[in-house]
């Protein structure tokens, strides 16, 4: 019997359930709303605060697994079941014994959300998963709870990623983190048929020159409407069009990005026109946005952002208009929200000060942080969480004037992801790059730098002080900067230090072509063909391409810099973690990597390829996505 079969026969019970309304979220309250339970991401644990208890209350902290993202409470109160991006799993945690049973999920799990029963979760691969062999670039895992089998999985586009399942409709809408082909992307699964029903696009707003515009992507939250057939989706305006070349005008620390909550007709299957909010455009500015939660009435909602620490309360309204009754600061990284039956109170999950800030919300007009409760043992240096909060940290006016935008506005998800996007720089803003410059994960930093940026322009991290004075606006760390040994600046600071701390920290997740190290076995004989070619002398990739990192970068050896086609020197990359990060090439005119081994490689120069035969170019693709 197949899986398709099996999804159909052994759970048509679920058919007779209306699924309840519910979104992912790295922090939920219990059942009986007793106690609140959040992911401490960068510890591996989970924390429950028992909030009600007099005084502080209890907090206790339990070991996973690698990376917990969200989470949600089974039927009895007491099994937690929550996501491991890093472990590729679901657990479910027993919180009176701590016991834990552990449920593979290829992919990188994210989001997860339960079914009305309670019997079923459905669950986001962002990193997608092979499918009768073939890969997807995303997943919905369908799990039954009772027998902790995976019995479905749905094809969707690349890195899905929050979750709300429609109360009465039988709908799961799963946001997508990043733009496909230049459009937000919301996909809609009956959950009856398991499949995908349609897509809800999320258009670029074209008002580029104001610097309200931008397309519609980091798609990090959706919450339903209460008692109306609507959803409110919670992302960033990417202005990636204004530029000198592009619209005569230069991109500024205050037209890069903004914050911009889209409203979905759930009936239609559509956006409704004129209704989105950019939120930081009107008011005070704030910068990325990680969740949104509904007051039970419906009437306002929160929006909760990342990189600025504060939260707004907006009326809710179908016309686009920042109706903003509140705003208050947060601890620092506000990642998650959850608000009590009453609406009374929300909790916030604030992953960089490692705790769960209380706030009352009675009064609309004036929420208040009552507690926050310390949730998790700090697992880093000082250095290194330092560098956390200075990174992720818009509100510092060492960074940026007003807060406008931080480090962590581009590089996404604690560092570990680029933006995907690219950005014209004038030679003022950004004179140590070319002038179209494609953003870079920095996860790799440690194991292929120095030097670093596209045309190895920097030695240090903290040489990006340049950028933060000339770009972001911000006054910058340090006052001088010293000269080093070979008469070039060195900029040093507790805080830059501290930075470099933090991006040295990063470490990549495991590509989902991969498995113990190896590619999978849906493409280990293409892979293995592939790597012959790589390091075939004829073909010439590994010349520039070696060690362990693909990269000779990083080595001891003086930096060299190679014209591979598109007209600068640039620095060797290395090939490491090119499953999540297109386009590519530094100015991004590859669409894929076959267009980087064929399209976009003129006369031969990245690589000796136009000789190879179309599976050829398959394999050393396969290769590419699982490097051994």
């Amino acid at each position: 019997m197949t899986l398709r079969n099996f999804f159909f026969n052994a759970t048509a019970w679920l058919i007779s359930f209306s699924l309840h309304a519910g979104s992912s979220s790295s922090i939920v309250l219990t059942p009986d709303e007793k106690t609140v339970c959040a992911v401490n991401q960068d510890g591996d644990s989970v924390s429950l605060w028992s909030w009600e208890t007099i005084g502080e209350g209890t907090v206790r902290e339990i070991h996973v697994g690698d990376e917990p993202r969200n989470l949600a409470f089974a039927a009895d109160g007491r099994t937690l079941y929550v996501t491991l991006q890093r472990s590729q799993a679901l657990v479910a945690l027993n919180t009176e014994t701590e016991e834990i049973t552990s449920i593979p999920l290829a992919g990188q799990p994210v989001g997860i959300v339960l079914s009305a029963a309670r019997q079923v979760a459905f669950v986001s691969l962002f990193a997608g998963d092979y499918l009768d062999g073939q890969y997807s670039p995303g997943v919905v895992a369908v799990v039954d709870l009772a027998t902790n089998i995976v019995i479905h999985r749905v094809a969707v586009k690349p890195f899905p990623f929050a979750m709300a399942l429609d109360a009465g409709r039988n709908r799961l809408y799963v946001t997508h983190y990043f733009l496909h082909e230049e459009q937000g992307v919301v996909s809609v699964i009956d959950t009856q048929k398991g499949s995908l029903l349609q897509e809800i696009l999320l258009r670029e707003d074209t008002n580029v020159m104001s610097g309200r515009g931008g397309m519609f992507t980091a798609l990090a939250g959706i919450a339903l409407h209460p008692t109306q057939p609507r959803a409110l989706v919670v992302g960033m305006h990417a202005n990636v069009r204004r530029g000198l070349t592009q619209s005569g005008r230069a991109l500024s620390h205050k037209t890069t990005v903004q914050a911009a909550v889209g409203v979905l007709d759930l009936t239609n299957g559509n956006e409704l026109d004129g209704g989105r909010i950019v939120s930081s455009f009107s008011g005070q500015a704030v910068a990325v946005p990680s969740a949104v939660a509904f007051f039970p009435s419906g009437e306002h909602f929160i929006d909760v952002y990342a990189v600025s620490h504060d939260l707004k309360i907006i009326a809710y309204n179908e016309r686009g208009i920042v109706a903003e009754r509140a705003l208050l600061e947060l601890p620092a990284g506000p990642s998650g929200v959850v608000v009590t039956g009453d609406g009374r109170t929300a909790f916030f999950n604030c992953r960089w000060d490692r705790s769960i800030a209380q706030v009352s919300t009675d009064d609309i007009r004036n929420p208040r942080v009552v507690r926050v409760r310390r949730t998790a043992k700090e697992p880093w240096d000082a250095a290194r969480i330092l560098g956390a909060h200075i990174f992720h940290n818009s509100r510092d006016t060492r960074m940026t004037p007003n807060r406008w935008l931080a480090c962590g506005c581009c590089h996404l998800d604690g560092g570990l992801l680029s933006d995907n996007l690219v950005w014209e720089f004038t030679a003022e803003q950004k004179p140590s790059s070319p002038r179209m410059v494609n953003t870079k994960s920095l996860s790799l930093t440690a194991g292929s730098s120095p030097p670093l940026l596209i045309q190895g322009a920097y030695r240090t991290i903290q040489e990006e002080e340049k950028f933060i004075r000339s770009f972001l606006g911000g006054s910058g760390f340090c006052s001088t900067a010293k000269e080093d040994g070979d008469g070039s600046p060195m900029y040093r600071s507790p805080e830059l230090d501290a930075l470099a701390a933090f991006v040295l920290g990063l470490a990549p997740r495991p590509p989902p072509h991969r498995q113990n190290s190896q590619p999978r076995a849906e493409i280990v004989a293409a892979a293995r063909r592939g790597r012959n070619l790589f390091h075939d002398t004829r073909v010439g990739c590994a010349r520039c391409h070696q060690g362990s990192q693909l990269t000779r970068s990083g080595q001891d050896a003086e930096p060299q810099f190679v014209d591979v086609g598109t007209g600068i020197r640039a620095d060797v990359p290395s090939l490491h973690g090119l499953w999540a990060s297109p386009p590519y090439l530094h100015d991004g005119r590859a669409a894929t990597l076959r267009d980087v081994l064929t399209t976009k490689n003129p006369d031969n120069r990245h690589g000796r390829t136009s000789h190879l035969s179309a599976r050829d170019i398959d394999d050393l693709v396969a290769f590419l996505l699982a490097p051994f």
